[in-house]
């Protein structure tokens, strides 16, 4: 017999449901509303408008999941403003009000660098110090925590000069910080902060670069103002580099981009850049594939996005000037999972079917007459294309490609199918040269993982200009001057020099498939110098070791 629930007691239970559900739907709504004020944040530059939206925010969800994002947010943009006073009021909140948020050393350095700014000394240093010394804190953070500390304490010695800085200037925040804190790495390594015995006495000042060009601007032209900074290293991407390069120069600041973007050497006499760029890694592969390996008839298949037509074009006019000739050519849509129409165009396939007993056979024919494919993507797209050539009945010819192909997911998932296969990159990890394998020890022992080609590039560019400083150059003109007039320097990444223009000139790194592994091509064709490396009073070689005065 089923039991009706007394009337009066209907009111209690919704009640009760209502209650138990709140929460859930106070979450939700509070991520939706956030979501929506900090798309707008985003647009637009942080104005006092945007800060009330987000402390309206704050007053209305004050214990939300996402609270703490929140007013990490608002107290950035307080910062932004030079409002330290406002801000660290509010990086106290968020570290009494949620103890155990992600952003708890965002905000107790947060806190720390209003306290200083405020003139509070030592309040200041108690926050930075938990920075410093807390094991969870990234890199990027304990540096700019220790870079603040030193300041403190340079200002509590009377009489006592500023060391020379050289500025790191790199994403420390959004979607692209991993990579700034890669970067970072190999910058501090060069400097000497990881390894006793190995410090020249030289500040690093981490700076984020931003991501417009106007928050890039006001970091190199605060730099700029700054005396004891002598040079810059960075930034990355190539939506700043511009903007970084322009205001270097302007205010002649010598600045080592890192950064591929299109013209940026040419900005002035101060800027420079040590970048593997798409023409560098496209010719060296079309000038070993027609000298040493005597390759004549090429084809190309790339896709159609800035990465793929850059390096085909660069690839193709490098073939001509070799005496070399673009067979065929054919470009595909990004994405592209199936490749047998490209591969028989490429080809000029011709197919012929046949009754084998109950069987129906397919032959395929090359009619065009290729030596080599340069396929100019990454790897997770050559391990679609590559089974097709032998599916087509496409044999020896030569595998080209580009430092996309460099990982060791090319092996596992292609196998037999690329080996032979020759790309480039601009680091090797496994190198034996004596540079790259010197600095992937070190970078080993001081981090516990191996090294990639963005903290290698790093390391270089932070030890030429320490080779700068250590050759004798006391100001950002002498610094300028040894980098335009540097020898064939030794470092992780090669021997490399600057050109005119201020761009690197490299050894790069030829990489082969030789027995399911990536092994390095070793003195292609017996060359001993750079590509076009003619000086007549060469320096001596700096050493890539960091070592003290």
């Amino acid at each position: 017999m089923r039991r009706r629930i007394p009337p009066f007691i209907i009111p209690f239970l919704i009640a009760a449901v209502m209650t138990q559900a709140a929460p859930c739907l106070s979450e939700d709504a509070a991520g939706k509303a956030l979501f929506t004020v900090l798309d707008e944040a985003e647009k637009n530059a942080p104005t006092d408008r945007t800060i009330e939206k987000i402390e309206g925010f704050i007053r209305s969800y004050p214990l939300s999941s996402v609270t703490d994002e929140a007013i990490e947010r608002v107290a950035s943009m307080l910062v932004q403003k030079s409002d330290f006073r406002e801000a660290a009021v509010y990086y106290q909140r968020l570290l009494m009000d949620f103890p155990a948020s992600r952003y708890k050393i965002d905000a107790l350095y947060g806190l720390g660098y209003c306290r200083y700014r405020l003139g509070d000394a030592r309040e200041a240093k108690s926050s930075l110090d938990a920075v410093a010394s807390n094991p969870d804190a990234s890199v990027t953070q304990k540096v700019k925590a220790r870079r603040i500390l030193d300041t403190i304490r340079y200002a509590e010695a009377p009489g006592r000069a500023r060391k020379t800085a050289i500025a790191a200037v790199l994403p420390l925040k959004g979607e692209y910080s991993a990579y700034g804190e890669n970067t970072l790495r190999g910058i501090l390594l060069a400097a000497g902060v990881f390894g006793k015995g190995t410090d020249m006495g030289v500040e690093i000042r981490v700076e984020d670069s931003g991501e417009s060009e106007r928050e890039t601007e006001k970091t190199i032209e605060r730099l700029g103002a700054e005396e004891n900074v002598v040079a810059a290293v960075g930034p990355l991407l190539s939506s700043t580099a511009t903007a970084a390069a322009r205001e270097a120069q302007k205010r002649k600041l010598p600045v080592i981009v890192l950064s591929q973007k299109e013209g940026i050497p040419q900005t002035g006499d101060y800027v420079f850049r040590n970048f593997l760029t798409p023409k560098e890694q496209a010719m060296t592969v079309a000038e070993y594939a027609a000298k040493t390996l005597g390759i004549r008839k090429f084809a190309v298949l790339y896709p159609e996005n800035s990465y793929g037509i850059e390096l085909a074009g660069h690839f193709m006019a490098a073939v001509k000037d070799h005496g070399g000739l673009i067979v065929s050519e054919i470009k595909y849509q990004p994405g592209t999972k199936d490749f047998n129409s490209e591969i028989k165009t490429l080809f000029g396939i011709k197919v012929k079917e046949e009754l084998v007993g109950r069987r129906r056979v397919t032959e395929y024919t090359p009619t065009v007459d290729v030596e080599a494919l340069y396929i100019p993507d990454y790897y997770s797209t050559v391990i679609q294309i590559a089974p097709y050539l032998a599916y087509h009945n496409i044999k020896d010819v030569q595998l080209l490609g580009s430092n996309g192909w460099n990982s060791p997911e090319l092996l596992k998932l292609a196998g037999d199918y690329v080996e032979g296969a020759v790309f480039v990159d601009g680091f090797f990890t496994a190198s034996r040269r004596k540079g790259a394998s010197l600095f992937r020890d070190m970078f080993v022992k001081a981090y516990g993982s191996p090294p990639g080609i963005l903290e290698a590039e790093a390391y270089d560019s932070t030890m030429l200009i320490l080779s700068a400083l250590k050759g004798g150059a006391v100001d950002r003109g002498a610094v300028r001057a040894y980098l335009s007039d540097t020898g064939q320097f030794e470092g992780a990444t090669g021997r490399m020099r600057f050109d005119p223009d201020g761009e690197a000139v490299k050894e790069l790194f030829l990489l082969k498939v030789v027995k399911g592994a990536i092994t390095e091509v070793e003195n292609p064709g017996g060359q001993n110098t750079l590509p076009g490396a003619t000086r007549s009073t060469p320096k001596t070689t700096p050493s890539i070791a960091p070592a003290r005065q």
